[in-house]
């Protein structure tokens, strides 16, 4: 017999469910009177026009137009059907579902039941994960891992973090002996797919991923030693789509919402610093670059992003795409520079949580941030090289919602660069021919390429590949948006991925060349015997020539931004005194003897 919800049962779900609160979870709500307003979750919007009734049980939108009562809402913001929603909300208030003529016999109530069964099972592992980081012999390492990066007892409490066993058979004998099957446990995508039997985790630090209602919906894995992938992180599940939960919303949430903003940094390990610096409102992707989805569970709380990736060419190009994304989304994005250390925890392990916070206090604006990263990579002192730099820009301004916006980026690239603005208008109005031009320009210069004569930076950085031993000399002293040569700046910033994986060997360091040019450059430099010669002063002279000019390309960028300020607001002079201070700085630099 088949059988569908009471009257009873809908009626008292929408009496019972506090609709703010449950509204609250996906957009912040602000109260005017005895009604809530806030920004639509149902579509981008700055101006609130989502209008919320609690003492009707009612909301609705007078921009997109959507309106109901909470099942409507979680129909509408789960994608789930009715069924599923009044059960959903059922749950959430503590009301048992009453069938009419019988049990149902659709099949979405089966597929939130089976959501329900993983969820749990989910929740029990990371409690067996917790307790094997903090109660047995072989969960000791880990736990003097996390320990010795600075983590409290309380943060690895909050977020349960945990260890899985060496024994990757252990799991599947444990949970056997609780009673589930085989067949239950095969879809879990807590065990490999080939071999049942065998742990997906195994001898790693164990992060549960929880969903916005604090459930544990998934997990990633750290290895600690040993071979294999640094992270390991579960795939899809019917509980858990990565490419649209944030790690740690479930923590972040109130502070997001109380502070209008969120910090997005790269994983796991970054978002515990944060939290365990005090910054509440940390977030970071799970495994994969941000996507738009990401982007609309944080939207309608915030109105600024700050981004925190790491400064290799891997975080470059993810700050690319947050950028990008988050502009498109109407929201003001600053990027985070942590200088010191190269990700949030080293930074707090090493010099406390006051340099972190302040490393936020100081956070730029993302276009100062990108047309440094443009200027540094390529040779705007030449016309291609400014024509680069310029095409590389244009899409951050077409991600622009305001054409105000606009307008005034592309006269603060054109003073950046050192170009005529009626030239940058029109470049940018035509983009696409312009595009095309250097594209063909580029492709010709390859075919001289051979004949083109390397730059002191080149011939530098190919110093220290004939002569290995002398790249940490030079790693102390420079980094790679020191380096204005393209090339030269690819092959310090092959050498830096090697030096971390202790891998500073000629094998690494070809495997690492992405394409056959540099491949070409590396093998005849190192087969020549060229750079045999006094290697260590040479390496040193050219170190003092090339942090002399990066200072000098500093400093001019730093100048002809105090030349644009014009206005004589707080801010103004704050940022006129923070930049005259950054002059004076690298003036200072330029000064000692050490890179004259």
């Amino acid at each position: 017999m088949s059988g569908y919800i009471s009257s009873e049962t809908i009626k008292a779900v929408i009496e019972r469910t506090d609709l703010v609160a449950l509204i609250g979870e996906y957009t912040r709500l602000d109260k005017r009177g005895g009604d809530w307003w806030g920004c639509c979750p149902f579509h981008a919007e700055k101006t609130p026009s989502f209008h919320v009734v609690p003492d009707r049980k009612m909301y609705y939108c007078f921009g997109c137009h959507k309106g109901g009562n909470a099942i409507d809402f979680v129909k509408a913001m789960e994608k789930v059907d009715f069924p599923e929603a009044v059960a959903s909300l059922a749950k959430r208030s503590g009301i048992e579902v009453i069938y009419s003529g019988g049990q149902p016999d659709y099949q979405s109530s089966s597929e939130q039941h089976q959501k329900d069964l993983y969820i749990d099972l989910y929740t029990r592992v990371a409690g067996s994960y917790h307790y094997c980081l903090l109660s047995t012999d072989a969960g000791q390492y880990a736990y003097n891992y996390i320990k010795g990066r600075g983590i409290s007892d309380e943060i690895i409490k909050k977020f349960q973090l945990g260890y899985s066993l060496p024994d990757r058979r252990w799991l599947k004998s444990f949970l056997k002996s609780k009673h589930y099957s085989d067949d239950f446990l095969s879809g879990s995508g807590l065990f490999s797919k080939k071999n049942p039997g065998i742990s997906f985790f195994s001898d790693r630090l164990m992060f549960p991923i929880f969903d916005r209602k604090g459930q544990v919906v998934a997990f990633g894995g750290r290895l600690l030693h040993g071979d294999g992938p640094k992270y390991l992180n579960s795939g899809d599940l019917i509980q858990y789509h990565k490419g649209e939960t944030l790690y740690a919303f479930n923590f972040a949430r109130q502070s997001i919402r109380e502070q209008k903003s969120a910090v997005l940094c790269e994983g796991y390990m970054d978002v515990l610093a944060y939290h365990q610096c005090g910054i509440m409102n940390a977030v970071a992707p799970l495994g994969t670059a941000l996507t738009e989805d990401q982007i609309k569970v944080i939207r309608p709380f915030i109105d600024t992003v700050y981004l925190s990736f790491d400064s290799d060419r891997a975080g470059q190009a993810a700050t690319w795409k947050a950028v990008l994304l988050c502009r498109k989304a109407d929201l003001t994005v600053k990027i985070i520079r942590l200088e010191g250390g190269k990700d949030p925890a080293e930074i707090m392990q090493n010099q406390g949580a006051e340099i972190l916070t302040c490393c936020i206090k100081d956070a730029i604006l993302d276009s100062d941030y990108l047309l440094s990263v443009l200027a540094n990579e390529h040779l705007i002192n030449t016309p291609e090289g400014k024509t680069k730099a310029a095409l590389a820009f244009f899409p951050y301004i077409d991600a622009l919602n305001s054409d105000i916006q606009k307008e005034s980026c592309l006269v603060q690239m054109a003073q950046v660069f050192n170009l005529n603005i009626e030239a940058v208008k029109r470049d940018f109005t035509h983009r696409d021919i312009a595009q095309k031009r250097i594209e063909q320009y580029s492709n010709q210069s390859r075919d001289f390429g051979k004949n083109i004569k390397p730059t002191a930076e080149l011939r530098a950085v190919l110093a220290v590949i004939a002569n290995l031993e002398t790249f940490e000399l030079m790693r102390a002293s420079l980094t790679a948006d020191d380096f204005e040569d393209s090339t030269a700046r690819d092959l310090f910033i092959i050498l830096e991925e090697c030096y971390r994986e202790d891998t500073v060997v000629y094998s690494s360091v070809l495997a690492k060349c992405g394409n056959e040019y540099l491949k070409n450059l590396v093998a005849k430099v190192v087969t020549s015997g060229e750079y045999a010669a006094n290697p260590r002063q040479m390496v040193e002279d050219s170190i003092r020539r090339i942090k002399r000019n990066s200072l000098q390309r500093k400093r001019q960028y730093v100048v002809n931004r105090i030349r644009r300020i014009t206005g004589n607001t707080l801010d103004d002079r704050k940022l006129l005194d923070d930049l005259l201070s950054e002059k004076m700085n690298i003036d200072f630099e330029l000064n000692q003897k050490d890179i004259h």
